[in-house]
């Protein structure tokens, strides 16, 4: 497996999905991320790792049994040495080819595997409803201007946002290019963001955030429509993706007007 910065589009349409933006805008080159291939011309499987999901994606899919053989030498190898490295002793993955499934589950085999149901939901039109805004909270749209106030040290706690621009994205600049985020401010703090982490065609994955203290006051709610309503307005779809057991990601999508779209497995074990 090679880690690589560029591919083809050959190379890209050989390993992309249309329903996981968060990992096919990581190999189209559109946002930040890792990526090891079998192969760099011609790839018929791919790692990928998104700093936004927290975990990693196997993509594609290949006929040759021998590809899986070197795609786990290198997890034993490389990948589970590195993240060991980094104090990080668990694998957290999901797998998007059906074909391809029960050769990475045989891999992994003498693992203890743990397993979560994952749901995707998607929304390309605006929301109908009103939009409420707690007493006390501000909702802002980040653009270059609130970049700016964010470097002249205006708002408290800019790391909720920074990290996740940066991580996602690289620069702020490709950020403003290519995705939306919205802000909910308290006193001048950051307390709730939501950003778009990835984008592949028109598909915008969003990431959500409030902080503890700030919870079941309707923050969610309120960025999630205002983030729908700038996709919708641009020709974008915004995509939501959420585990069984976060049931409040649940309920804000379904207010939110999202449509379920499909049901996937994540997928963790000790290294």
């Amino acid at each position: 497996m090679l880690k690589v910065d560029k591919l083809s589009s050959r190379a890209i349409a050989n390993i992309t999905y249309d329903d996981i933006p968060s990992f096919s805008g990581i190999v189209a080159g559109e946002c930040k991320g890792d990526i090891w291939v079998d192969d760099e011309e011609n790839p018929s499987i791919a790692l990928v790792y998104s700093f936004a999901v927290g975990g990693f994606s196997v993509l594609g899919e290949s006929a040759n049994i021998e590809v899986y053989s070197r795609f786990k030498t290198f997890l034993i190898e490389n990948m589970f040495c590195e993240l060991k490295s980094r104090g990080v002793n668990y694998f957290e993955f999901s797998i998007e080819s059906e074909k391809a499934k029960p050769y990475i589950m045989d891999i992994f085999s003498d693992k203890v595997i743990h397993t979560e149901d994952e749901y995707s939901f998607r929304k390309s039109d605006r929301y109908n409803g009103s939009i409420i805004i707690p007493d006390g909270y501000k909702i802002f749209k980040v653009d270059s201007g609130l970049l700016k106030k964010l470097k002249s040290g205006t708002f408290d706690n800019k790391e909720l946002l920074v990290e996740r621009l940066l991580e996602s994205w690289g620069t702020y600049n490709d950020f403003l290019k290519k995705s939306v985020a919205f802000v909910a401010v308290n006193q001048n703090r950051i307390v709730a963001v939501i950003v778009g982490t990835a984008r592949y065609r028109s598909r915008i994955p969003i990431d959500i955030e409030t902080e503890n203290s700030h919870r079941k006051k309707g923050l969610a709610l309120a960025l999630t429509c205002h983030f729908v309503n700038e996709c919708a307005d641009n020709g974008l779809a915004a995509q939501w993706d959420c585990v069984d057991s976060n049931i409040a990601s649940r309920r804000t999508v379904e207010k939110a007007g999202f449509a379920f779209m499909k049901k996937g497995m994540c997928y963790w074990f000790e290294i």
